[in-house]
């Protein structure tokens, strides 16, 4: 699905649910647009760190995952308050929400994260004005 700035937002909470890599860049453009570029940079950080710990904390069913074609979506009130309180930089509540969840749900938040970090990245170098269509490449 192609995101606007039209798309409401909890149409574009649903796409990151989803592990939805153009749900998550434009997430990460709206919060780059509002000033909270590196604040979402730093959540998504903390948030792969606590995803990846704890899929290492359980060996056998990281030795069995097999990463699916497409992830079931990972419950949105969830990502939001995993979000917020990354963001806030609540390294044990964080830990510890991610670590009751299923190891799919683990692995989906891990690549939401590393999704929303790769936005970042790229919207701190070259902003976050969408591009005109219109102009010419040279």
């Amino acid at each position: 699905m192609a995101y606007t700035e039209e798309t409401p937002m909890n149409t574009l909470l649903a796409g990151m649910a989803a592990v939805d890599a153009e749900a998550c860049h434009e997430f990460a453009r709206r919060q780059h647009a509002a000033g909270h570029g590196d604040d979402l940079k730093t959540a998504a950080a903390l948030l792969h760190d606590q995803a990846f710990a704890a899929q290492l904390d359980r060996p056998a069913e990281l030795v069995e995952w097999k990463y699916p074609e497409h992830f079931e979506p990972v419950d949105q009130t969830m990502l939001t308050t995993l979000l917020q309180a990354a963001s806030n930089g609540e390294r044990e509540n964080v830990r510890a929400t991610v670590a009751e969840q299923r190891f799919a749900d683990i692995t989906a938040l891990s690549s939401i994260a590393n999704y929303l970090t790769r936005a970042c990245e790229q919207f701190s170098h070259f902003g976050a004005r969408r591009p005109d269509p219109q102009q010419s490449l040279f």
